[in-house]
């Protein structure tokens, strides 16, 4: 089977099943570039117990997006020769129950796009066929609708169209390049939340009703929190 992208409809069945028995596990945590999103990190700074800042030296690197100019976070690969997913073992992803967006999705991707001129969000599936993925050959229907619910997709898609929104705002007010110092506050509000809670309490950005106490719940609400606040820095 060679690599093929189809768009599929919302209702469209396909045929898909991965499992640790089948020939090709593992094959697609190789050669990775997987991407991460201010979820992702939140789940899985939780994972380890560790502050965000932690999680993002030890496991990321970070680069400038060329066609946003935005920070992007990359999870690092085994090493610079071995490109396999810096978590994945003989076994399987060994973060398995808070792995990425993307890693829920496969074999989907969702592409979400906003018209400048109306606003209104449109949502795109692709399936993607890998040569090496053997999961399509298996004798198990699949929705997307389905698929989603299975992955508890749910909160990573709020999350990931809130980016989306940031992104317009920034082409809204124009902004092509963002400062050095812009760039910092992007990456804090976004990526390292902890960061950003002690951001917010030295310069008293918060409310009263703000928790410290750093589950995932409260976790979230901070980052509503910084979404929002970073958003001003494009107007």
């Amino acid at each position: 089977m060679k690599n093929n992208i189809i768009k599929i409809d919302l209702h469209q069945r396909f045929n898909f099943k991965c499992y640790p028995g089948i020939k090709c596990f593992n094959a697609c945590c190789q050669d990775l570039q997987q991407i991460l999103t201010p979820y992702d990190i939140i789940r899985l700074k939780h994972h380890f117990n560790i502050q965000s800042s932690l999680f993002l030296k030890k496991y990321t690197r970070s680069f400038i997006g060329p066609e946003t100019g935005l920070p992007v976070i990359m999870l690092k690969t085994k090493s610079n020769l071995d490109l396999r997913c810096i978590f994945v073992s003989d076994d399987g992803c060994n973060v398995y129950s808070d792995r990425p967006a993307s890693c829920r999705y496969y074999p989907l991707s969702r592409l979400v796009s906003r018209s400048r001129e109306t606003g209104k969000k449109s949502v795109t599936f692709l399936l993607i066929k890998e040569s090496h993925c053997l999961g399509h050959n298996e004798n198990h229907q699949q929705s997307i609708k389905k698929w989603l619910n299975s992955q508890e997709l749910s909160k990573d898609d709020t999350y990931n169209d809130r980016m989306l929104d940031l992104i317009a705002s920034k082409n809204k007010a124009g902004i092509k390049t963002l400062s050095n110092k812009q760039k910092d506050i992007f990456f804090m509000c976004c990526y390292d939340i902890d960061s950003f809670k002690d951001h917010a309490v030295k310069h008293q950005l918060i409310s009263k009703t703000m928790k410290m106490k750093g589950s995932i719940a409260d976790d979230l609400e901070w980052l509503d929190f910084a979404l929002t606040w970073v958003n001003d820095i494009f107007r």
